[in-house]
């Protein structure tokens, strides 16, 4: 550079010119900006920041006369708020290829050492392209845009992962599509004038509207209607055309052209992040109340069916609508999983059902001990305490026998009453012969929201499915207690009867089931007196909005699950034999269990773990394994 432009007379910047241009295809300067590192300083491919720039005017916008390689390298000039990178303060430049750069020559006239001073923005409703470094556009084509995409594909693929990440906050919610179906599928603009067909007056008719327009008034000629009914006819065919246009360009089985990204200066614009977020934002959470708490699970297993409903919805809309597909998580894709998930959950709260049941039960077999218990001699009632201890084991050990595994059941419930396999041939039918027409008959996609029916009868027909078990472990318990008293009355005459006819007056499950749920141990005011403690509100928590409760028209009710419980027991004893088929109970895999045909593992073999220690020192680790539990 010796007696170049740059040491002539005067002052750098005497000549100073101006250029616009573009960052060729990232294959020829990628390597320059490597995320690596690098022990020395001589080992890095290039030169700080800099990038190959295409300028308008001094190169061809082809490949064929000026390759990308030969372009020369543009220097980045930073803002003072950025620095350069002298005591570690510096900023990373976010150029990227395809972007529309201006600068300015450091060499003047000479033109061979370009710098970038900025970016030009790139517009919202600019068409972009897919491919960079060809000959899609040159100096002697005209008609297409040098507009290209951050994510296009370039000469050379990217090694490992050093692609760019596409992350969902740059993808767009409609299906990438023409300009022309863009344009008609936009909304209206609010305040927009209509013309006779129905269609914005500020944009022109496209050819497939125009061809609606002729077809209906085609029709309307022959059948000789009026000039008023040929015009309802023809908004009406357009109307049915453009939805018929829309709905297949947004379905996510026709064919994407164009860009799915929103590469442009669209800060109000909805993407699949936003989409993503608000689902999470708006998911209820269940809140248990200690108040009520037979209530209060009644009201989260509705809530859980709730949100397992719309995620089922979101995931068979995603056959027809590309929104739902693209913002589908990896959560939502199996539905088999989000239906045993949800029964894991609803477990839970089942077996606050049950356990009120068994509590229950325990103190109406109480309540009639005690009168027994009161008639029998000292001697005897130390006795009656080893029997009293084996009853609540016994009655604690049904009852875990009942819910330990009760996810299998649930599973079974839910898709009985969800009609799951049902429900997914509808939808598969629907997306298989979806024609995409539009029409009348067509209804809008609506969210489906769960009645507290719903969560009632599943809870009738658990109660329903275990009425054998729960009566014939308090039947057995008052037998037993039955012969102890007979036992121990046997020595005292005209007694012995009436005790075992005490016993008698128990009843089973379902004929106390009312009284079963609502039953309420523990009481919180003692005194008449004192005041009722503040009662919780909150059945479930949104982070978009806090706390909520159900409605006061949808509170569960213990008469409606008494009543639902009954018609389940009458169509389980129906079915006789076949009562096992009422409810096909979902196999559970156990936890972490392996399959039996999981191959070993052995830890030692190439790719693993070396084995490093001795025996004497692995004898020695397990001596000393007691040490580490306690913590």
């Amino acid at each position: 550079m010796v007696g170049g432009q740059l040491f002539n007379k005067g002052f750098i910047g005497q000549d100073f010119l101006w250029w616009i241009g573009q960052v060729a295809d990232d294959s020829y300067w990628r390597d320059n900006v490597l995320s690596g590192k690098f022990e020395s300083a001589e080992s890095i491919p290039g030169w700080g920041y800099r990038y190959k720039v295409r300028i308008f005017g001094l190169h061809d916008l082809g490949e064929e006369v000026i390759s990308s390689e030969n372009l020369p390298w543009a220097n980045v000039m930073y803002p003072v708020t950025a620095g350069s990178y002298l005591q570690n303060s510096g900023q990373t430049p976010m150029i990227r290829q395809g972007n529309i750069v201006f600068g300015f020559f450091l060499d003047g006239t000479a033109r061979q050492q370009p710098v970038i001073m900025g970016c030009l923005g790139n517009n919202s409703q600019t068409e972009v392209a897919t491919t960079i470094g060809d000959n899609r556009v040159t100096n002697t084509t005209s008609g297409k845009t040098v507009c290209v995409s951050g994510y296009s594909q370039g000469n050379q693929d990217y090694s490992g992962s050093s692609s760019p990440t596409k992350y969902d906050g740059n993808m767009k919610t409609e299906k990438p599509t023409t300009k022309e179906k863009e344009k008609e599928r936009a909304k209206v603009t609010p305040g927009t004038a209509l013309n006779r067909f129905g269609l914005p007056s500020n944009k022109n008719i496209t050819p497939e509207q125009q061809k609606d327009i002729d077809s209906a008034r085609s029709e309307a000629e022959e059948r000789n209607l009026s000039k008023e009914e040929t015009d309802k006819l023809i908004k009406k065919r357009v109307k049915a055309g453009v939805a018929g246009r829309v709905k297949e360009s947004n379905s996510p089985r026709s064919e994407s052209t164009g860009q799915p990204y929103m590469e442009a200066e669209a800060t109000m614009r909805q993407s699949i992040a936003d989409v993503k977020r608000d689902k999470v934002y708006c998911e209820k959470r269940v809140l248990l109340k200690p108040d009520n708490i037979v209530e209060s699970a009644n009201k989260a297993m509705q809530t859980d069916m709730d949100n397992l409903v719309q995620n089922i919805d979101k995931s068979m809309n995603a056959l027809q609508s590309y929104t739902d597909a693209a913002s589908m998580t990896d959560g939502l894709r199996d539905l088999e999983k989000m239906i045993a998930d949800s029964s894991k959950r609803q477990s839970k709260y089942m077996k606050i059902v049950m356990d009120k049941c068994m509590e229950y039960s325990e103190k109406a077999l109480n309540k009639e001990m005690t009168k027994a218990v009161s008639a029998l001699p000292a001697m005897e009632r130390m006795n009656f305490l080893d029997v009293k201890d084996g009853i609540s084991q016994n009655l604690l050990s049904s009852y875990n026998g009942m819910t330990n595994g009760q996810s299998g059941l649930m599973e079974g419930i839910i898709r009985k009453v969800l009609n799951i396999d049902s429900l997914k041939d509808q939808f598969m039918s629907m997306a298989a012969n979806d024609t995409s027409s539009g029409g009348d008959g067509e209804k809008p996609k609506g969210k489906p929201k769960v009645p507290m029916c719903t969560s009632e009868d599943m809870i009738a027909t658990v109660l329903a499915v275990n009425k054998t078990a729960m009566e014939e472990t308090s039947n057995n318990l008052i037998s037993g207690v039955d012969g102890f008293l007979t036992d121990a009355f046997s020595n005292m005459a005209g007694l012995s009867g009436s005790a075992t006819n005490m016993f008698n007056k128990l009843g089973s499950i379902k004929g106390s089931l009312t009284s079963a749920l609502s039953f309420e141990n523990i009481k919180m005011n003692v005194f008449p007196f004192e005041e009722k403690p503040n009662e919780a509100v909150s059945d479930f928590y949104t982070l978009c909005s806090g706390g909520g409760g159900q409605e006061q028209t949808s509170l569960p009710s213990t008469n409606a699950v008494d009543k639902a419980a009954g018609k389940h027991v009458n169509k389980i004893a129906a079915l006789g034999q076949d009562a096992d088929k009422y409810i096909k109970i979902a196999e559970q895999t156990a936890f972490s269990e392996p399959t039996k045909n999981t191959p070993d593992v052995d830890l030692t073999q190439s790719g693993g773990v070396e084995a490093s220690f001795t025996q004497d020192e692995i004898d020695e680790a397990v001596a000393d394994e007691s040490e580490f539990n306690m913590f």
